[in-house]
């Protein structure tokens, strides 16, 4: 039988996904491609995505943490013909995503605050440049940008990794975190 995670573990994956993507479109497409009148807007909605992911993720890894404990052998445990190597590379594979969703926000806080003005966000408040005299930004905005590649490319590696097990495994995986996929008794 496959562990599925909990409805609310899963809600908050695929809303942090929805985000995640979204800002990285916001962030590293559609800010070169729009119009300068719409990058206030454009650079603004990546921002507030940003600080979204970052409001969810302590909630997300409590989800986790207590979905894996109201499991037997926990929700995220690895199915039975799967080899030890590759648990440990899933795991590894997580913990990364996890302090990318921690370190992209916060490199892209750093990167506003230290600006040369105030950093509106979608009129709703504005950040002010506290960290400019230290001249900070373009190092930290590499950084970010840096991090965001890097979390597309583990992103990537983990869409096919879930269907490498959807498709070719057919190990019930992908199931767990995956609405609709479970199979019918069990």
């Amino acid at each position: 039988m496959t562990h599925r995670y909990s409805a609310l573990s899963i809600a908050l994956h695929w809303t942090m996904a929805v985000m995640i993507a979204g800002a990285w479109v916001l962030g590293g497409v559609l800010d070169d491609l729009v119009p300068r009148a719409w990058k206030p807007m454009v650079v603004g909605g990546h921002a507030l995505l940003g600080f979204g992911v970052l409001a969810l993720l302590l909630p997300r890894l409590l989800a986790r943490r207590s979905s894996a404990r109201a499991t037997a052998g926990g929700a995220a445990a690895a199915a039975a013909a799967t080899p030890d190597w590759e648990e440990r590379l899933a795991a590894a594979m997580h913990l990364l995503l996890y302090a990318l969703m921690l370190l992209l926000p916060l490199t892209g806080l750093v990167a506003a605050l230290s600006g040369r003005r105030p950093f509106p966000v979608l009129g709703l408040f504005e950040l002010q440049p506290v960290l400019a005299p230290w001249g900070l930004r373009q190092t930290v905005k590499g950084v970010h940008e840096l991090l965001a590649n890097l979390m597309l490319g583990l992103v990537s590696l983990h869409v096919l990794a879930t269907l490498w097990h959807a498709l070719v495994r057919h190990d019930g995986v992908a199931a767990r975190m995956i609405p609709g996929l479970a199979r019918s008794g069990g």
